[in-house]
């Protein structure tokens, strides 16, 4: 492969006419058009920027996540059966605060986070997410960003259910 300012290459070594020379990369475009439900928040929980994947998958604007703490965007689902010590967002809290103490990535067994449906405040839709936060450092060392990646696998969960009753 040439140099950078020559054309890229794909894994054949076959130019692709693309050039990196003289253009600037948009990485919050990039970041946005990225695969997966991706949010960066401050090491408390302020939502700094989400990609689509998160818009999508929490039928929410982005006017109406930015800016705000996760845990007031995305609240407790008041009617969750589980024992509030175990609950979705009591955990994901643990994990921010893992991360931010440890300065090491923590990454979750799924966890019930149920999301309030958009269009009938008070009404929530039961969701399982396996999630991932990883701390971003500034060259001090300094942790400045959560990393945030959720994967819903309410789907799975529902499976293995299933498969229990079925089975049971």
């Amino acid at each position: 492969m040439g140099p950078p300012h020559q054309g890229m290459e794909n894994a054949r070594g076959e130019d692709q006419g693309v050039s990196m020379a003289g253009s600037a990369i948009d990485y919050q475009a990039v970041f946005r058009k990225l695969p997966g439900v991706l949010a960066l928040l401050t090491p408390d929980g302020v939502i700094i920027d989400v990609n689509d994947g998160f818009l999508e998958a929490a039928g929410r604007d982005l006017e109406q996540v930015i800016g705000r703490n996760l845990f007031d965007a995305f609240p407790d689902n008041p009617s969750d059966p589980g024992d509030r010590g175990s609950a979705g967002p009591a955990r994901l809290r643990d994990s921010f605060e893992t991360v931010v103490a440890t300065g090491e990535r923590d990454v979750m067994a799924p966890i019930r986070y149920d999301v309030e449906d958009p269009g009938r405040p008070g009404q929530f839709e039961e969701r399982y997410w396996a999630v991932v936060n990883t701390p971003m450092r500034r060259d001090d060392g300094r942790i400045v960003l959560i990393a945030h990646k959720a994967d819903e696998v309410t789907h799975i969960v529902n499976q293995g259910r299933n498969l229990l009753a079925d089975y049971g």
